[in-house]
């Protein structure tokens, strides 16, 4: 059973969370039925995204084994076989696109597209330079869209474009620590990998993490008020995770606002900010 839990990863449901992010910036966030509804199509997700995990984890068994930090997982060390595997990703996947259509059919194509966007990256896109990464970011992106959709709330177009490009900015920095976490072995563990260079990725991390401010900037002065202020710490976050990506070359989003607490403290900061200006 915790071979299964952890093929699933649970863990990264977190990213999920994004999927409330229309209501919350909307306003709504404390509305019975538009809590409901995003938490159902939260859980939805949940059921599509670890099908897609599973999914990703059968295609890269073989490079897995090659990275320190993944030569533990259930398929590469045989603890479930690729054919239940399989047909555990195939029900997760069936699972959440079946009841994705309960909410209403924007919804369900959203979920669609984003399967069909995993499994093309799987197979194919995934070794093609920057479209593997743009492909990783509109995961993110379809998130916030799906919960748009899902609750009729109209989503910002600078919020839209601020959060492409921090997912692009996140990506970006992935691929720059596994380049320098896996060094000369980058190339077996991820082809693609071998079309990056630590100076190509630096420019683009500048890129990305500088217009996604910028946006967000935008962004909150089109909604005027103090919302502008909140700018200050998605600063200090943008420049932290840049930092720690140099520091431990942990790129993955999600383990590095685990293990550090100055990141923690203030994207808990960033969030209450907002949340009292909107909602007080």
């Amino acid at each position: 059973m915790r071979s299964f839990v952890k093929l699933i990863r649970p863990v990264h449901w977190i990213k999920n969370i994004l999927i409330f992010a229309p209501a919350f910036f909307g306003g709504k966030l404390f509305n019975k039925e538009i809590m409901f509804i995003s938490s159902l199509s939260f859980l939805i997700f949940c059921f599509i995204s670890s099908g897609i995990y599973v999914m990703n984890d059968i295609f890269d068994v073989r490079y897995d084994s090659i990275d320190p930090f993944k030569k533990d997982r259930p398929l590469v060390k045989g603890e479930i076989s690729l054919r239940v595997a399989s047909f555990l990703s195939v029900v997760l996947v069936s699972v959440g696109l079946f009841f994705s259509f309960k909410i209403n059919l924007s919804f369900l194509i959203i979920c669609a597209i984003y399967v069909m966007i995993q499994i093309l990256y799987s197979l194919v896109l995934k070794n093609i330079v920057i479209l593997d990464v743009f492909c990783v970011s509109f995961g993110y992106l379809l998130r916030i869209l799906a919960g748009g959709e899902a609750t009729n709330i109209n989503v910002s177009g600078w919020l839209f474009m601020s959060t492409f490009l921090l997912a692009l900015f996140i990506s970006f920095g992935k691929r720059l620590a596994e380049r320098k976490r896996l060094g000369e072995k980058a190339i077996y563990f991820r082809p693609v990998l071998g079309e990056y260079n630590e100076s190509f990725l630096l420019i683009v991390l500048g890129i990305t993490g500088s217009s996604a401010l910028i946006t967000y900037v935008i962004y909150c002065v089109e909604k005027q008020g103090f919302l502008v202020y909140t700018s200050i710490f998605a600063s200090y976050g943008i420049l932290r995770y840049l930092y720690l990506v140099f520091k431990y070359s942990i790129g993955d989003p999600l383990k590095i606002f685990i293990k550090d607490t100055q990141l923690k403290v203030v994207s808990i900061i960033f969030l209450l900010h907002i949340g009292i200006l909107i909602y007080l």
